[in-house]
């Protein structure tokens, strides 16, 4: 953090109390300086590019976020030192870090390994266990947010992702960075501290590789590879490469948490992964993969319909009752997401596709369609998160034209825009298509 650049014209020269002498650096959430405290002493200020109104939500949940991100064990983490949120130009104080990111270290010097590499892991994993400790999911955890001191790795920003969720919309409408996003931030789900985990597993990987395990190119293509694909730890092996595959799971169920991430790091016995039941025994005739995978969840269903208790003969105890199992709301558009949309979209190959989509309000079945291929369909919803959707694609007309299903990642953006992406496969074959939708 200390390489920085001096302030420009139009920076300003004091937040508060706080000389400022320095850029540090800039994101999506706002400008970074190295200022002089009060008292003596660099810090780190962070100049917030949202205003929090007073008795908003936003503005209450972030002084939440910022009074538990002040609880934070201060080994392996930036610590917050101050903030104000009540004038024009609400800031961020925390203490100064003096080195470079990971993310500058690696461009520079490539990429770490021996000690260097478990060094870092291990300074990384305590400091999101105590972040986690104190209640915080950090949501951005990424090689640009772990400095490199003199005392040894820092992890930087915890909290602030969540604390700015709903006061600030990200250019791509997502909180997180694609390449360090877990598949449940890329269904548009809210993350969790198993979110975390698993970008601590993709930042190893870009410690020891260079390069993120999904990738870093076009974004509908990365957000494909996180979705379906395996990641590709490279050289990463042994006991670390293990550890790091279990991070990356699709399922953050089967994660472990960043508290075991450490201990096993330390030598300590990794609990077991989870096991799934064994596969019932294959039926005498083979009728397809989708066919086997519905009358497995017919059975499923019909049995917990009935109270049925499924048991080997050999089990004498009784079966125990059960709680009754309440089917969840039935999926709708919700209203920020309702309308007519179209826009123009960029397929893998390059191609400039344009496409109109059409969600009514409160129903869960809508129409999409290719004007230049001249094929429409049916996109019903089929898992809704806070700010994104998941709807599964049907082409119904002139499906010889266009991959005949899919699935839409909708995300919500800024001022009546949404991003747009499709995955889909055919004959072997990937197609990711990818561009932001606008109201008509």
């Amino acid at each position: 953090m200390s390489v920085g650049e001096a302030l420009r014209p139009d920076d300003p020269v004091r937040l508060g109390s706080y000389r400022l002498t320095g850029r540090l650096g800039e994101g999506g959430q706002g400008v970074v300086y190295r200022a002089e405290a009060p008292g003596g002493g660099p810090v780190a200020v962070k100049l917030l590019r949202t205003g929090l109104e007073p008795g908003s939500e936003a503005r209450a949940r972030f002084l939440r976020e910022l009074d538990a991100a002040k609880r934070v064990a201060r080994f392996c983490t930036a610590a917050v030192l101050d903030a104000d949120v009540d004038g024009a130009q609400p800031f961020i104080v925390s203490e100064f870090v003096d080195g470079p990111s990971l993310s500058q270290v690696v461009r520079a010097e490539g990429p770490r390994s021996g000690g260097a590499l478990e060094r870092l892991a291990v300074g990384t994993a305590t400091a999101l266990a105590a972040i986690h400790q104190a209640g915080i999911v950090h949501r951005d955890f990424k090689p640009h947010n772990v400095l490199l001191g003199p005392d040894g790795p820092r992890v930087i920003d915890f909290g602030i992702a969540r604390a700015l969720d709903g006061a600030t919309i990200t250019a791509d409408g997502m909180i997180g960075t694609p390449a360090y996003m877990a598949p449940e931030q890329v269904a548009g789900e809210r993350a969790g501290p198993p979110a975390d985990v698993f970008a601590w597993g993709s930042t190893v990987v870009f410690a020891a590789c260079g390069r993120p395990p999904f990738g870093s190119d076009a974004l509908h293509a990365v957000l494909l590879r996180i979705r379906d694909g395996e990641p590709d730890l490279g050289g990463l092996t042994g006991a670390l490469g293990a550890l790091v595959a279990r991070c990356l799971d699709k399922d953050p169920a089967r994660r472990p948490k960043a508290a075991e991430v450490l201990r096993a790091l330390l030598g300590e016995e990794a609990p077991p992964a989870l096991v799934a039941p064994a596969p019932a025994p294959p039926a005498r005739r083979r009728r397809g993969k989708r066919v086997a995978v519905a009358a497995a969840g017919t059975i499923a269903v019909v049995a917990a319909a009935a109270g049925v208790v499924l048991m080997d003969q050999d089990d004498a105890a009784p079966p125990k009752p059960r709680p009754a199992v309440h089917s969840p709301a039935p999926l709708r558009f919700p209203e920020k997401f309702a309308g007519k949309w179209k826009g123009t979209l960029e397929q893998s190959n390059g191609t400039k596709l344009t496409v109109s989509l059409v969600l009514p309000a409160g129903e869960a079945r809508g129409r999409v369609s290719y004007a230049k291929q001249r094929c429409s369909g049916v996109a019903t919803l089929v898992k809704q998160g806070p700010e994104a959707l998941t709807l599964h694609e049907e082409i119904t007309v002139r499906a010889d034209r266009c991959v005949d299903s899919g699935t839409i990642l909708l995300s919500r953006q800024a001022a009546g825009r949404m991003g747009f992406s499709y995955f889909g496969r055919e004959n072997g074959r990937t197609w990711a298509v990818a561009g932001t939708l606008s109201r008509r």
